[in-house]
């Protein structure tokens, strides 16, 4: 029995040895993959710089003098990094390509294929990564620039809800102001009321505190709440007129009467 239990102890260890063994293989796997990955998208940066006329070491991307080229290596480098997206979906490399690949053409001028870019990264993102906040923050201000202030706040509550997002309570101030904007006072109030239990030292913009401040005072009823107080005005207008309706309508009858009296 001795035997045989020492036997199985040492077939389980050596299973444990040999996952422990696949787990740190495949620890080190995913970081050489993440290392060539960012190695990748640093070239490509690099190759980016270097085309708009600026040095692989410049911090900054140049401008070229001629906005033709300007025009040409950012249509063509958007494309690479859409490439580089593609070879790498589903991780942080691609993520970030295709914020890349956006912000080029948002330059270009292209919002529309910008916004699609960025929604597209959004998905694929790693739900609690950082760069998904990023990317859901851009979305929610190309969003309001297009008027759509609901859609704008929930793509900012959705980068204030990344944890690790590090502009999470601007982002979910952002969707208080756009709930707001939108009409909907019961969203604005309930992020209004979570920022200030949990952030109480947040300052926002003077003129969005005054707005959440008033939906605030008002409680969950906003200025469409009102609208009832209005309906007794529409329905008296009508009875004004509803006397000559019936006095028109006794001449319609009289005329029988008087044809039947004249038969005698």
């Amino acid at each position: 029995m001795g035997r045989r239990e020492s036997r199985h102890r040492a077939r389980r260890g050596g299973r444990d040895s040999a996952r422990a063994a696949s787990f740190g293989g495949y620890r080190a796997w995913s970081h050489s993959q993440a290392n060539r990955g960012s190695a990748a998208l640093a070239t490509l940066h690099g190759d980016f710089v270097v085309a708009m006329g600026g040095k692989v070491t410049d911090v900054e991307v140049p401008e070229p003098a001629n906005p033709e080229t300007a025009k040409t290596v950012r249509t063509e480098y958007a494309d690479k990094y859409l490439a580089l997206a593609k070879e790498w979906r589903g991780s942080p490399t691609g993520a970030l390509a295709l914020l890349e690949a956006g912000q080029l053409f948002a330059k270009l001028g292209n919002s529309d294929r910008a916004l699609e870019v960025f929604q597209q990264a959004s998905a694929e993102a790693p739900a609690t990564s950082p760069i998904r906040g990023v990317l859901e923050s851009r979305i929610g201000h190309m969003l309001e620039a297009k008027g759509d202030f609901a859609a704008a706040a929930a793509a900012h509550e959705a980068a204030g809800a990344v944890p690790d997002f590090p502009l999470r309570d601007d982002a979910l101030a952002d969707a208080a102001r756009c709930y707001a904007e939108a009409d909907k006072p019961e969203q604005a109030l309930s992020i209004y009321q979570r920022l200030k239990s949990e952030s109480p030292d947040l300052k926002l913009p003077p003129h969005v505190e005054a707005r959440l401040a008033e939906i605030e005072a008002r409680g969950f009823s906003s200025a469409p709440a009102a609208a009832p107080a209005a309906a007794p005005t529409a329905t008296a207008a009508p009875a004004v007129p509803a006397a000559p309706a019936t006095a028109a309508a006794a001449p319609e009858e009289s005329k029988p009467e008087g044809a039947t009296a004249a038969k005698p």
